[in-house]
């Protein structure tokens, strides 16, 4: 599979997205990067994007243009960009890695901020829509806040880092698997999530094409909010992201250090777009319930 997150890219210079538009500001929080775009002429309003920050001293901060900051998904760097930092492969320096995946966090948040003029989402969390006749669900990341949206289903969480152990409600039942078990963690899986982290973190293409072909797979996360067709071209069924209503309030919220609900309290909403009417998701309810999101 071709690199999603470069397909993205090559989406977006094809609508003409990159055309006369700069860097506006970068905000590096604790958990979150936030990225602010806007037109050379001031004749459109900000672009924000949001992307997971992965732990590590940040490189020092330099001006960075829009190209500068796209740079890692070139498609000169390959056609494995989304897994060249895959976690199971493992070769490369710890701070090697940092420096990489830092980078990668703002490229993703500038997809994000790049897609928004492109994107039509629905309110909504699908992490809080499944169907009773869910029985099993795969889990790329661990989500915890939304264990207590589950009801009598197991969930088998595919984990980077080991997990000592996990608070659930009645009637949901974890087990734990490493990111090498994830084509077991994900055998008969009704619905599989795989968080936006994903894509900063390495691997994503690799889970999506784990997922069994009858699962219903939902790339979930703020960290997922760019253009969603080539995810629906490699089989995604549901692109759960987040946009941001007022950036200059998430902005602030984002140097407090918030994250997940901190932020969808001062101008973050949960969003989706769905490829078609998939199975195991309510996404015709009228409540469209939320849940924390990586």
């Amino acid at each position: 599979m071709n690199s999603l997150l470069t397909a993205v890219r090559g989406h977006l210079e094809a609508g003409g997205a990159l055309e006369g538009t700069s860097v506006d500001r970068i905000t590096v929080g604790k958990r979150v990067v936030l990225v602010e775009l806007t037109a050379d002429d001031a004749s459109e309003p900000t672009l924000a994007g949001l992307a997971h920050r992965p732990r590590g001293v940040p490189p020092s901060p330099t001006p960075r243009t829009l190209e500068d900051l796209l740079e890692p998904l070139a498609a000169s760097a390959g056609a494995s960009a989304d897994d060249e930092l895959d976690p199971i492969a493992g070769s490369r320096s710890a701070s090697s890695d940092g420096a990489e995946r830092f980078d990668r966090a703002l490229a993703v948040a500038t997809l994000n901020a790049l897609s928004v003029p492109f994107l039509e989402w629905r309110d909504g969390d699908p992490m809080a829509l499944l169907e009773p006749s869910v029985e099993t669900i795969a889990t790329v990341g661990l989500f915890r806040p939304a264990f207590r949206k589950f009801d009598d289903v197991d969930v088998r969480v595919i984990e980077r880092t080991p997990i000592d152990s996990v608070s659930t409600p009645p009637g949901v039942r974890v087990s734990t698997f490493g990111p090498d078990e994830a084509e077991r963690a994900m055998t008969d899986a009704d619905v599989v999530f795989v968080t936006g982290s994903a894509f900063v973190y390495g691997g994503a293409s690799r889970y999506v094409d784990l997922a069994p072909s009858s699962a219903t797979v939902v790339v979930v996360g703020a960290t997922a909010s760019f253009l969603p067709d080539p995810l629906f071209e490699a089989g995604v069924d549901v692109v759960a992201g987040a946009t941001i209503d007022d950036p200059a309030s998430v902005r602030e919220a984002v140097r407090d250090g918030e994250c997940g609900t901190g932020l969808h309290d001062r101008g973050v909403r949960k969003v989706y777009v769905a490829a078609d009417r998939p199975s195991g998701l309510r996404l015709d309810s009228e409540t469209n319930p939320t849940t924390d999101e990586r």
